[in-house]
């Protein structure tokens, strides 16, 4: 490899400056970095100044709480706002604004319509037990003659004593903080009472030279008595009707001391807002008490005898009022749960009962039905009109008297269908389809679980026909000796069924079948398995059959014994006569779905 040679030049001499600019610039960033990033930061922000939510959060609430002890602009511009705001919560969280007030308005509201109910009481037992009295004649007469309600007449001569009015007076200003009235007490001018009263406590302790914790303490103007109880920030002062006991002042004070007790920085920080004090109002209705004089010694012993024996008349005939109402009810209630009666109205007519509906012919005597009640048959009339009655159980009850089935069915009904199960005759079943014509309701009949015993008879008797057969020796064609026990049975299974063809109306064809061995020749095999069904055949035409016609027929060789041997299908002996009863029509039973 070739070495490139070097030539001195002026390469170096101009880069050098250029290294050493690089190198300070490098040295500047390093030493300057961060003052210059801050420098780029304070020079943006003045020239796109813009005030942060999160630097605004920082001083808004001292803003807010130095803005509202100057004045009162502050707060008169948020009240738009926060009514709209409120407005708006009560319509998207009806529920969170009632769950935060419940635990205050919840006691309130139960408090004061305790309160209003015991009023109403009070004054409804005042009415009441002075109502009827001699005293009470009195005092209507007077209210009639005032012109005044009974109720307050009544309310003026019963009263001891009762608080009308409460007022809670801030001591200082003389201002009021509260004020609760009795039930159907008027005001006159709440703010005017109070000044009134803060008047007169400062001219008492100004003409008799009374500390500021001292003043007045009773007031009687005409009727009302006002008692003052004093407290260190506020005065309690109760108009009062009548003459109070003096443990009212143990009340008063207890009242005086509580509300002391829960809103002090309340009462030493008042400007004039009274609102802090709406929720004295329940102590201050607790001062709300009365007291009525209680209605002197009773009546006489020959009233309260008089009255007794009238409320045991009026117990005597609201007993057997009752009891005959329940009764009657019973037998109501009774009458209507009998299928097939239906009553519509009961009236008196001259003292007696009378029921008015529908009754169906079939349903059972309501005269019956009252004397198991145990009411006499003349307790009562029915005057019922005749109606056909659908019920399922009438529908049963015309069933089985139009059907008039034997022991052995049963018969039920589903809906507008009878349902017959059991064994009956054929004759029976024929006029089946007839009678239920004639139900009223009754649609159709369904009889597959109804067993014809004449047909079943007849099936019995031919499979036991079929099931017999003479036997005959090798190239015979007379019936044995032995089998004459059989031919006997034979004839008495034709005559047997020839009484079942009769009551079922049929004419069934009995075909007697001769039968031969397999052994020698074809032609001979036939004809003597025709000679020996002739034979029988003969024989059996003595009985006269009527219903039944008798065919001979020789069948020659028995296939099946010629193709697998007799024994095996356990045919004793191929040379037999058998029988086969040809089928027939079924009989016309009238069934009908």
């Amino acid at each position: 490899m070739a070495i490139p040679h070097r030539t001195p030049s002026s390469t170096p001499s101009a880069e050098f400056p250029t290294r050493k600019t690089d190198d300070f610039s490098a040295l500047r960033r390093l030493l300057l970095a961060p003052e210059q990033v801050q420098l780029d930061r304070l020079r943006e922000r003045l020239e796109n100044f813009s005030l942060q939510p999160q630097e605004v959060s920082h001083v808004l609430p001292d803003a807010i709480r130095l803005r509202a002890q100057q004045d009162n602009r502050l707060l008169a511009s948020m009240i738009p706002i926060t009514q709209e705001a409120f407005a708006l919560s009560i319509k998207q969280s009806p529920q969170l604004i009632s769950d935060a007030i419940a635990p205050i308005l919840g006691p309130a509201i139960r408090k004061a319509v305790s309160r209003a109910m015991r009023g109403m009481l009070q004054s409804l037992n005042q009415t009441l037990e002075y109502g009827m009295s001699w005293q009470g004649l009195q005092w209507r007469w007077e209210a009639w003659k005032t012109g005044r309600p009974f109720a307050e007449v009544v309310l003026l001569h019963t009263l001891r004593f009762r608080v009308e009015q409460v007022f809670l007076i801030h001591k200082r200003t003389g201002l009021l903080l509260n004020h609760v009235m009795a039930e159907g007490v008027t005001g006159q001018g709440e703010e005017v009472i109070s000044g009134m009263l803060t008047a007169i406590q400062d001219f008492v302790r100004d003409s008799f030279h009374q500390s500021q914790d001292e003043g007045l303490e009773s007031l009687r103007i005409g009727e009302l008595t006002v008692w003052v109880e004093q407290g260190p920030s506020a005065i309690l002062a109760s108009v009062i009707r009548g003459a109070p006991p003096v443990k009212l002042r143990d009340v008063l004070q207890g009242t005086v001391e509580t509300i002391h007790a829960q809103y002090s920085e309340a009462l030493r920080n008042f400007q004039g807002d009274a609102g802090p004090f709406l929720e004295t109002r329940l102590s201050l209705e607790d001062c709300l008490q009365a007291q009525f004089v209680k209605k002197p010694g009773g009546l006489p012993v020959a009233v309260w005898v008089l009255v007794v024996a009238c409320i045991g008349l009026i117990g005597w005939w609201a007993y057997q009022a009752s009891l005959q109402h329940q009764q009657w009810t019973s037998f109501l209630n009774r009458i209507g749960a009998e299928p097939g009666i239906v009553i519509t109205s009961v009236q008196e007519e001259s003292g007696q009962t009378v029921f008015f509906g529908l009754r169906d012919p079939l349903a059972a005597d309501p005269t019956n039905v009252l004397q198991e009640m145990g009411y006499p048959a003349d307790a009562a009339t029915f005057r019922l009109e005749p109606f056909i009655a659908l019920t399922p159980e009438m529908l049963y009850k015309r069933a089985l008297k139009i059907l008039q089935p034997p022991e052995t069915v049963t018969v039920s009904i589903d809906g507008s269908q009878v349902v017959l199960v059991g064994q009956a005759t054929h004759a029976w079943i024929s006029e089946v389809a007839q009678r239920s014509l004639a139900i009223p309701g009754i649609t159709s009949v369904n009889m597959e679980r109804l067993t014809d015993t004449a047909l079943k008879r007849f099936e019995t008797l031919r499979q036991v026909l079929e099931g017999q057969s003479l036997n005959f020796l090798p190239g015979q064609a007379n019936i044995p000796v032995e089998e004459s026990s059989k031919l006997e049975e034979v004839k008495r299974t034709l005559r047997q069924l020839e009484a079942a063809a009769r009551e079922l109306r049929l004419e069934p064809s009995v075909r007697v079948l001769g039968y031969s061995s397999p052994d020698g020749p074809e032609i001979i095999n036939t004809r003597l398995s025709e000679i020996r069904a002739k034979e029988v055949l003969k024989v059996l035409q003595s009985l006269s059959l009527r219903a039944i016609s008798l065919v001979a027929v020789g069948r020659g060789v028995d296939p099946s014994a010629r193709d697998v041997g007799a024994s095996r299908l356990g045919i004793s002996n191929p040379r037999r006569v058998s029988f086969e009863v040809a089928p027939a029509p079924a009989p016309s039973d009238g069934r009908r779905e």
